[in-house]
């Protein structure tokens, strides 16, 4: 069960979590972007994936939708144990550098001393470090990654990333440019390229990550459907 509170690396999670995930030798982690004020979608995939994984990753577009959660989550135990415990989330272009909630998440975090009570400080990047790989967390709007990786390549090595995951373009994807991997799990709401909604797990072992992607069907439904997705870009 997820501890909630933000610390000052702006993750979200208890400092136990966040240093535990640092040495698991296998880890799964829900990845997830670009839900676009479909907070319900997002509860809905978290309250299925997320008791079987050891992270949460979001990649912006959503932040409101990430605050929702977070509400539904101080509110209702049941849901705050689906939640993994620890989390990650970025700014998209479409959203706010800070989202409220109704309780103090923000108390063990520097950045949000200034701030109202209930702040949540939304990052523009962020890095997790899961089983000793260092990931790169970015929407991609400011490294342009609609034309190409080459400024996002640019942070990971500034951050010693040989991965990251990012969002924006609303295309699945993992690309590999030199010894770097680039990961995108889609949209779950606006796909494009003639792509489903989906999302990714990604899978971490000692000498690798590995992302499987899921599209999503019946979005609207209670229970929507859950499948594996090779994507097509």
């Amino acid at each position: 069960m997820i501890t909630l509170l933000q610390n000052e690396e702006n993750l979200i999670g208890s400092q136990e979590a966040i240093d535990e995930l640092k040495t698991l030798n296998h880890a799964r982690i829900l990845t997830i972007s670009d839900s676009h004020g479909n907070y319900n979608l997002l509860i809905k995939i978290v309250r299925k994936f997320g008791p079987s994984c050891n992270a949460l990753i979001f990649c912006g577009d959503g932040a409101r939708d990430i605050a929702e959660l977070l509400e539904l989550a101080d509110e209702n135990e049941e849901f705050r144990k689906c939640i993994p415990p620890v989390t990650a989330f970025v700014r998209g272009n479409g959203d706010p550098s800070t989202v409220p909630v109704s309780f103090d998440i923000g108390k063990n975090n520097k950045h949000a001393v200034f701030l109202y009570k209930g702040s949540v400080v939304v990052p523009l990047m962020q890095t997790l470090t899961v089983n000793s790989h260092t990931i790169l967390i970015s929407h991609g709007h400011y490294q342009g990654v609609d034309f190409g990786y080459e400024n996002l390549m640019s942070e990971m090595q500034i951050h010693d990333a040989s991965y990251a995951v990012h969002g924006h373009t609303h295309v699945a994807c993992v690309e590999h440019q030199d010894n770097y991997t680039f990961i995108n799990p889609g949209s779950i709401s606006r796909p494009r390229a003639a792509q489903p909604p989906c999302f990714a797990i990604l899978t971490v072992e000692k000498k690798f990550i590995d992302a499987a992607f899921l599209k999503i069907s019946g979005s609207h439904s209670t229970e929507p459907d859950y499948s594996l997705y090779n994507p097509v870009y």
